[in-house]
């Protein structure tokens, strides 16, 4: 194929050989329709299909938002109401998804079977092109939004999956924070509005602006169609033209992005955001310094922007960082740099500061950022950053994320503004030219013309209100209010109608001739056998190690896995902190800025974590363990093994000032991080309530914040119980007697590894120390954690093997049909929720949770009706298949050589045999409806334990106070 061939319709425009995606590159045109496509060709199976729009949304509706949710409610050749869900439960994909940006609407799918791509693809297009949601005004009123009243007496109220989802993300103050920021820099484009919707305005969209926005936009001339990896192509463009592209013709698609003119000064912005009475006000003001930084068109910018943002303040080396962490602003800095747009920002953001400090923390940042220009960057740091984003990008280990789904996204910051789709996947030039950088005064040219000379700057002030929740659920209701009382009866008997209609339409069961539209694999596609975990038990010097000998193109994966149960029971939460203090402070050697030059040096970074195991099928069991994680080019191991050493055996803690700085930034980040993962907080706290390894991990969970305080209030006196609990935990844990490491590399390299083992072998303590004996009083409890969040999260648990029953493979059959199938319904549809989710464990925990879920009381009943569900279970052979075939897609997804070597220590730690783990696997698929009904029992004994947790909105929680044994604040 050469640049012009005309093949199936499409033009090549251009043809290139991509080294870093190790792939060749094709770019083509759809004459007829004007439909971009981009392919890159190469051996991996795992193989990615996305159809992209530009959608640049105008208000505050969420609109672009809604439609993506919405185009996957049904379609012309799969008419039912949720083709998505079908897909999920029937289909062996590695992604399946949909994602809203600011500018854009991303339907990227990957599956590693032909048929199942094939099928993904077809109705992922037929659903963007021929969508139910033009002619049915329900999938608005269901995704969207829409009046819910069921009796004239009722008051109106507002629900819907879009809103009530923003509700959530909405109230977590960093996603809210992003969100103005967007708005202070670009007020008069497309980026000033907030494309996933706010809560106030989704209101506002009808189902007229709805449809047009789809019209506007979802035409082949304003798509962006991209395939990845070992693809037929002629195959797939034949495909793609005879069934869909040749339909339509090319038009002019107004969907142009316009850029925000430079302003001609800095501006402020204060503004305000919810907090409940119990959290008060005192320093929880967000700080945020804002610059509109360059086009996504030039990498080369993009990527010394990204070097310069690690290098001055997301390491512990960084200088801008220490300057306003040592003015004590506030508790913690973050930064923030968002490229995928096309006139990108970048953001210093200061937390739990007070607004009076900002005009402060402005000048102290350009003054800073005038003393790097003048006196010079560290080139050390600056080389640290860039070795570090090298090793990111040469390992390309994008975790559960297909290869080929990240390329897509990144190829989309040039595509989607007209540049070329390969811009993104280049590195090599880009790198030597940064590493030439640091001689010529590149990055002190970048920072004096993207931040000392830039006026296009904002200064957003954002201060908690106490009032401001309450306010503005009093304005809602008496909006909702006036609406109501400006109704007739008749109207009101309308609105009646139509959510019984929605509910109707939500109950009744999919035909079977709809459900048959949907493609579905035979069991026959999966395989039996399932995947060996390579492992093999050495030993080195005297530590046990588990050895997997995995393909890692050079890379070694090392964890370290330290015996915990030496540390007495009151000093659990300092060996929490440790995990955390490790390569953060001093040690005899280096300063901790020293330190953190030399991991980014040499290494691909090192963690410390602390996991509570238990083993298989033993609930009360715990097996505390510190863990270390690892990573670096083989031929750096000696030099990591001194680094290790260094830093879990010579650390210093005697720097007051630093102690402090720790754990009011480990303070900051549990506020943070609790609208975020209030759904993880929710069922940690319900395993805490179950297990000793639960109360375990809760040590290091909410139950941390009280202690980072606690610590603080009294900080001298906080300070030496530090120092005293680290001197006594740091010999018993970093200890000879108690190492197994796990080992992933080729088996060529391994004795690269033992060589340089000795290093941090010889640095451990060898004292000999007795396990101890943990007690926690396991209780059955119900709380209730109240916040300002506009939603709940709600969960409810038990152990079941403590109530006599065992775990089967059929368990995970039952987690796809209650998150697909009966949560999904009864929750998510019908109640608006964002989504459920369910987990059943191997110690016996299961547990039910819902997301962003607007109620509360009627989601604990929808838990209770799951046994009854579960008990009158029916389903054809074809549905059954279907569920166990969705299953497996999990099962079976890819795993990476870092992935297949930490599964296979966990494995082995927690006494899972290959044997276990095939007998899971047939039950999987062996699975039958009998099988799914006599698991109803257990859920019934599990449900009637009535352990449960919610985390939400305080006065929806203090209104259901009967349901609870404790209702106290979150924080």
């Amino acid at each position: 194929m050469t640049n012009g061939t005309l093949i199936h319709g499409f033009q090549l425009l251009h043809k290139i050989f991509v080294k870093e995606a190790d792939s060749t590159a094709y770019t083509f045109e759809h004459v007829k329709s004007g439909a971009r496509v981009f392919i890159l060709q190469n051996e991996d199976d795992n193989k990615v299909f996305s159809i992209s729009f530009r959608t640049p949304p105008t208000d505050d509706t969420g609109v672009a938002h809604i439609v993506e949710h919405s185009t996957l409610c049904g379609s012309r050749k799969y008419p039912l109401k949720e083709p998505f869900v079908e897909l999920v439960k029937g289909s062996l994909n590695t992604f399946l998804n949909a994602m809203t940006y600011p500018d854009k609407t991303m339907y990227p799918v990957a599956s590693r079977n032909d048929k199942d791509f094939q099928n993904l693809m077809d109705v992922y297009l037929d659903a963007v092109f021929y969508p139910s949601m033009c002619q049915n005004p329900q999938v608005l009123m269901q995704e969207g939004w829409h009046y819910e009243i069921e009796k004239p007496e009722e008051p109106l109220r507002y629900s819907g999956v879009v809103y009530n989802e923003m509700k959530g993300a909405l109230s977590a103050p960093d996603d809210l924070l992003e969100s103005r920021i967007m708005h202070s820099l670009y007020p008069d484009t497309t980026y000033g509005h907030e494309s996933g919707g706010d809560p106030e305005a989704i209101p506002d969209l009808t189902q007229e602006k709805f449809v047009a926005f789809h019209s506007r936009y979802y035409h082949p001339s304003n798509s962006y169609i991209y395939l990845y990896g070992d693809i037929d192509i002629e195959e797939k463009l034949a495909y793609l033209d005879e069934e869909y592209l040749s339909h339509f013709d090319r038009i002019p698609v107004p969907s142009r992005i316009d850029r925000e003119p430079a302003f001609a000064a800095f501006r402020r912005i204060d503004t305000t955001y919810p907090v409940s009475e119990e959290d008060g006000t005192a320093e929880k003001t967000f700080l945020a310094l804002n610059w509109s930084v360059g086009e996504s068109l030039d990498p080369k910018t993009m990527m010394g922007l990204e070097i310069l943002e690690h290098a001055l303040l997301r390491t512990q080396a960084a200088p801008l960082r220490k300057v306003l962490i040592d003015a004590k602003l506030g508790k913690d800095v973050d930064s923030l740099f968002e490229d995928d747009m096309l006139q990108p920002f970048f953001s210093i953001v200061v937390n739990n500061a007070e607004a009076e400090r900002a005009e402060t923390f402005r000048a102290l940042t350009l003054e800073a950022m005038q003393k790097l220009v003048h006196d010079g960057i560290d080139k050390e740091l600056l080389e640290a950053s860039i070795n570090l984003l090298e090793f990111r990008l040469r390992e390309s280990d994008f975790g559960s994320a297909p290869k080929g789904l990240i390329y897509g996204i990144r190829i989309m910051k040039s595509w989607l503004y007209d540049g070329q789709p390969e811009t993104y996947l280049y590195y090599e030039d880009l790198l030597r030219e940064m590493k030439a950088g640091l001689a010529n005064g590149y990055f002190e040219q970048l920072l004096e013309t993207y931040f000392l000379k830039n006026s296009h700057q904002t200064l957003l002030v954002m201060a908690p209100d106490t009032k401001l929740a309450a306010r503005r659920e009093a304005e809602q209701e008496k909006i909702l209010a006036e609406k109501k009382a400006a109704m007739s009866a008749e109207e009101i008997d309308q609105v009646i109608a139509a959510t019984r209609a929605l509910k109707d339409r939500q109950q009744s069961p999919e035909t079977e001739e709809a459900l048959k539209s949907i493609p579905v694999l035979k069991l026959s596609d999966i395989r039996r056998q399932t995947d060996r975990l390579p492992l093999d038990v050495r030993a080195a010097e005297g530590a046990e190690v588990l050895f997997s000998d995995i393909e890692t193109n050079g890379i070694a994966y090392l964890n370290f896995y330290f015996d915990a149960s030496a540390v007495p029971q009151q000093e659990i939460p300092y060996l929490y902190l440790l995990a955390g203090f490790l390569g953060m402070v001093d040690t005899e050697k280096h300063t901790y800025a020293e330190l953190a030059n030399l991991r980014n040096l040499h290494t691909g970074g090192i963690t410390a974590d602390v996991i509570a195991y238990t083993k298989k099928d033993q609930p009360d069991s715990l097996m505390p363990r510190l863990r270390v994680r690892a990573k670096a080019l083989v031929e750096k191991l000696p030099k990591l093994m001194e680094i290790l050493a260094e830093t879990l055996t010579r650390s210093k803690f005697v720097d007051g000032k630093r102690v402090k700085e720790i754990l009011e930034q480990g303070q900051a980040g549990i506020e943070l991080d609790l609208q975020r993962s209030a759904n993880q907080i929710i069922i940690a706290r319900i395993a805490s309530y179950l297990s000793a390894a639960g109360c375990y991990s809760e040590e290091g969970g909410l139950k941390m914040y009280p202690f980072l305080k606690e610590l603080q209030q009294d900080f001298d006196a906080g300070f030496k119980k530090i120092q005293q609990a680290f001197a006594d935990i740091i010999p018993r844990v970093f200890n000879r007697r108690n190492l197994t490491v796990s080992v992933t590399m080729k088996e060529a390299d391994y004795g690269c590894f033992t060589k340089a083992f000795g290093t941090l072998w010889q640095s451990l303590s060898a004292n000999a120390y007795e396990p101890q004996a943990y007690h926690w009083d396991i209780e059955t409890r119900n709380e209730g954690l109240t916040s300002s969040s506009r939603v709940q999260y709600v969960g409810k648990g038990a152990n079941f093997l403590r109530l006599g029953y065992r775990y089967t493979g059929s368990m995970a059959v039952l987690e796809t049909l209650l998150r697909y199938d009966y949560f999904w319904t009864k929750i998510r549809v019908q109640g608006g929720a964002y989504g459920a989710f369910t987990g059943f464990n191997r110690n016996g925990f299961m547990y039910f949770g819902s997301y962003r879920d607007p109620n509360l009381r009627e989601t604990l009943e929808v838990f209770d009706g799951t046994a009854d569900y579960v008990r009158h279970f029916t389903a054809s052979e074809r549905e059954m298949n279907k569920f166990i075939i969705g299953t497996m897609s999990g099962i079976d997804a890819p795993l990476t050589p870092m992935m297949k070597g930490d599964m296979a220590a966990t494995c082995y730690l927690r006494g899972i045999t290959q044997e276990d783990r095939q007998r899971r696997r047939d039950e999987v698929l062996g699975a039958r409806q009998e099988d799914i009904r006599a698991l109803a029992p257990l859920i019934d004994s599990c449900m009637k334990e009535n352990v449960y947790c919610v985390f939400g909105n305080e006065e929806k929680i203090r209104e259901e106070q009967d349901l609870f044994g404790t209702v106290k604040p979150a924080l």
